[in-house]
C-alpha cells in the first residue's frame, strides 16, 4: 500500500529546500581541472531526501512513494550535465501539494481501497440509546471522522447494504447494551449487533467494543479476550469518547495514514 502520510513528508521535504551540486571536469593536467557549481530550487540529492525519512519510515515505503510520486507528476528527477549529478525536484504540482498541505480529493482516493476516516456504527436503533448515538456520532464527526450504520435506504436488499458499509469503513465501533435480562441475570444485547461484529470480523476488522456494565459475561466479557473492549456507564458515557478517538488515530498512525484534521493534537 503506498502511504498518503510518507507522499506528504516526501513532498514537505523538498518544498522550500534548495540543492547545490558541484560537476567537476577532470584534465590530464591536474592544473586544469575544472568545476561548475549548479543549484535549483524545491530540490534535494537522494541521500538527502531519503535519509531524514529513513528515522520515520522504512526505506521499502519511502521508495515507492517516490515512485508513486514520479508517476503522478509531483516530482521528477533533475539532472546536471551529461552523466552529472542529479536530485529529486518538486514539479509545480507538487508545489501545490506542499502549499495546500494535502491531495486533492481525487488523488486521495487512489491511496484507499476503503475510507480510512469511516467509521461502521453498530448500535440498537431504540429511543434508550438514542442519546448514546447521538454523542457518539457529534463527538466522531467533530474529530473528522465519519459515521455509518446500519440504515438502509431505498431498495437496496437489507442484509447487502450493511455489509457492503462494514466493509468499506475502516474502523468498526459496536455499542453493546441491554436488550433482555437474563433469568440468571446480567443482560444479553440485540442479536443483529452479534450477527455485524461477525461480518466485520469476517471483512478482516478489528472491532472496538463499547460494553455496558451489567451485561452477562458470556455475552460481553468473552467477547473481552478477542476484540478491544471499553465499559461504559450511561451516566459518564462521554468520558470515554475520547479515547475512542485516540485508538483510531493510532491505528491510522501505525499505517502512516494522516490522523483526520478534527483530530486534537497529542491523541496519538
Amino acid at each position: 500500500m503506498v502511504s498518503e502520510k510518507i507522499c506528504l513528508a516526501t513532498i514537505e521535504s523538498l518544498y522550500g529546500r534548495r540543492v547545490v551540486l558541484t560537476q567537476r571536469f577532470e584534465a590530464q593536467d591536474a592544473d586544469n581541472s575544472t568545476s561548475r557549481t549548479s543549484s535549483d530550487d524545491n530540490a534535494l540529492t537522494e541521500p538527502q531526501l531519503v535519509r531524514p525519512l529513513l528515522t520515520h519510515y522504512e526505506l521499502a515505503d519511502v521508495e515507492v512513494a517516490i515512485r508513486w510520486l514520479q508517476l503522478g507528476g509531483y516530482i521528477s528527477r533533475v539532472q546536471f550535465g551529461l552523466g552529472g549529478p542529479w536530485a529529486h525536484k518538486l514539479s509545480d504540482k507538487g508545489v501545490q501539494v506542499a502549499e495546500d498541505g494535502r491531495f486533492s480529493d481525487e488523488e486521495r482516493a487512489l491511496f484507499y481501497r476503503i475510507d480510512p476516516y469511516a467509521i461502521f456504527l453498530a448500535h440498537q436503533f431504540t429511543a434508550a440509546d438514542a442519546g448514546l448515538e447521538r454523542a457518539i456520532r457529534e463527538h466522531l464527526t467533530a474529530t473528522g471522522y465519519a459515521v455509518v450504520d446500519g440504515r438502509v435506504d431505498g431498495l437496496e436488499p437489507f442484509r447487502h447494504a450493511i455489509l457492503r458499509k462494514i466493509a468499506t469503513s475502516r474502523f468498526f465501533l459496536c455499542l453493546l447494551t441491554h436488550r433482555s435480562e437474563l433469568a440468571e441475570g446480567g443482560f444479553v444485547s440485540s442479536v443483529w449487533l452479534y450477527q455485524e461484529i461477525g461480518a466485520a470480523v469476517a471483512s478482516g476488522k478489528s472491532p472496538l467494543l463499547l460494553v455496558e456494565s451489567g451485561m452477562d459475561p458470556h455475552y460481553a466479557g468473552e467477547l473481552q479476550k478477542t476484540y478491544e473492549y471499553i465499559g461504559i456507564e450511561r451516566e459518564c458515557f462521554v468520558d470515554v469518547l475520547p479515547e475512542v478517538v485516540r485508538r483510531f488515530n493510532v491505528d491510522l498512525e501505525r499505517d502512516a495514514i494522516p490522523v483526520p484534521n478534527g483530530s486534537p493534537a497529542g491523541t496519538v
